[in-house]
C-alpha cells in the first residue's frame, strides 16, 4: 500500500516537471522518418559468375519499378550505376582486391524510383580463392638496392604517382569493351608473388605482353592521359584515367606518342613498347587499377562491357 502511494506521488511529481521543462521551450524540430524499404531490384547478376580476389566484375540490376538513380556500395567502396537502354537493366564496373578473402560479401544498393519512393536492397556475392603463383627473376642490383639518389627519386616518384591516382574523374569515360593493348599473348601473370635476386620484393599487378621494341601499342579503351613520363621501376610509363575511378597503366615504353592532358579513344595508338625500368627483357606491362585495387587485365578485356 505505501509502495504504490509513494509511486503515484512521483508519478505525479515527474508529470509536473516535464510540463515545466516543456513550456520553456519552443516545440521541437519535426526528426525526418527514416527511409522504408518500398520496391526491391527484381534481380542483381554478375560476371563472370564466379568471383575470386582480383578480378572485375559486370553488376546487373533489373528493378521491379522504374528508377531515376542508383547507387552501390561494394567492398567499401562507391559504385555509381547507369542505366543500359538496350535492355532497361542498370549496370556497374566494379573488383575484387587481391587482398580479399573469400567469403560472402553484400552489394548494398541504394535508390530512388521514378515515383520518389527510396529503394534499399541487399544482395549476398561469393568470392572465392584466386590461385596465383610465386617466380624468382634477375634484375640489376640497383634496382633491389638502390642508392640514396635513387631513393629519393623513388620516394618523388611515388608522391607524383599518388597525385596522379587521386585526380581520376567520376564522370564514365570508358565506352564498351576494352581492348587489347597490343595484337600478341600475353602472360598468365597477374597476382603472381616476385622474388628478385632471391628476394620478395612484390606481386605482379598487371599481366606482360611479349612484344619487341618499337611494338605500337594502344589504349585498352576512352580516357584521358593523366600521365606519360619516364619513370625509375615503370620505365616510360602511360597512365590513362577511364573513368570512374578506373585506369589503364601502361609500362617500359620506349616512345610517347600522346602526351599528359591528351584524350584518346580505344585503338589509338599511345606509344611503342622497349625494355625501360626495372625488366628483365624487352615487353609490355600492362596494368588496371579500379578505386585503389589492382584487378586483372585479360578479365577484364574478357568482360562484354555495354
Amino acid at each position: 500500500m505505501e509502495l504504490s502511494f509513494f509511486a503515484g506521488r512521483c508519478d505525479r511529481f515527474l508529470t509536473g516537471l516535464i510540463i515545466l521543462l516543456v513550456a520553456g521551450q519552443s516545440a521541437p524540430a519535426q526528426i525526418p522518418p527514416v527511409p522504408q524499404l518500398t520496391h526491391a531490384p527484381a534481380a542483381v547478376t554478375w560476371e563472370p559468375s564466379s568471383l575470386v580476389n582480383g578480378a572485375p566484375c559486370l553488376f546487373r540490376v533489373k528493378p521491379s519499378v522504374d528508377v531515376k538513380s542508383l547507387t552501390g556500395l561494394w567492398l567499401t567502396r562507391t559504385v555509381p550505376f547507369e542505366l543500359d537502354a538496350a535492355d532497361g537493366s542498370w549496370f556497374a564496373l566494379a573488383a575484387v582486391g587481391l587482398n580479399v578473402t573469400e567469403g560472402e560479401y553484400p552489394l548494398d544498393l541504394d535508390g530512388v524510383a521514378n515515383d520518389g519512393s527510396k529503394i534499399l536492397f541487399r544482395a549476398e556475392v561469393t568470392i572465392g580463392r584466386g590461385s596465383y603463383r610465386t617466380v624468382d627473376l634477375r634484375v640489376a642490383d640497383r634496382f633491389t638496392a638502390p642508392n640514396a639518389t635513387t631513393r629519393a627519386r623513388i620516394a618523388r616518384e611515388q608522391k607524383l604517382k599518388a597525385a596522379v591516382f587521386a585526380s581520376v574523374t567520376t564522370k564514365r569515360l570508358w565506352d564498351g569493351r576494352f581492348a587489347p593493348p597490343i595484337p600478341s599473348s600475353a602472360t598468365d601473370s597477374f597476382g603472381v608473388r616476385r622474388t628478385f635476386n632471391g628476394v620478395q620484393q612484390s606481386v605482379h599487378q598487371g599481366s606482360d605482353y611479349r612484344a619487341k621494341v618499337g611494338s605500337p601499342i594502344a589504349s585498352m579503351n576512352a580516357g584521358r592521359v593523366l600521365l606519360a613520363r619516364n619513370l625509375f621501376f615503370e620505365g616510360g610509363c602511360i597512365i590513362i584515367d577511364h573513368g570512374q575511378g578506373l585506369l589503364t597503366i601502361y609500362m617500359h615504353l620506349s616512345k610517347f606518342s600522346v602526351k599528359e592532358g591528351d584524350r584518346v579513344e580505344r585503338g589509338q595508338q599511345i606509344g611503342l613498347s622497349g625494355a625501360t625500368g626495372r625488366v628483365t627483357g624487352p615487353h609490355l606491362h600492362v596494368s588496371v587499377r579500379w578505386q585503389g585495387v589492382y584487378l586483372d587485365p585479360l578479365a577484364l578485356v574478357s568482360l562484354s562491357l555495354p
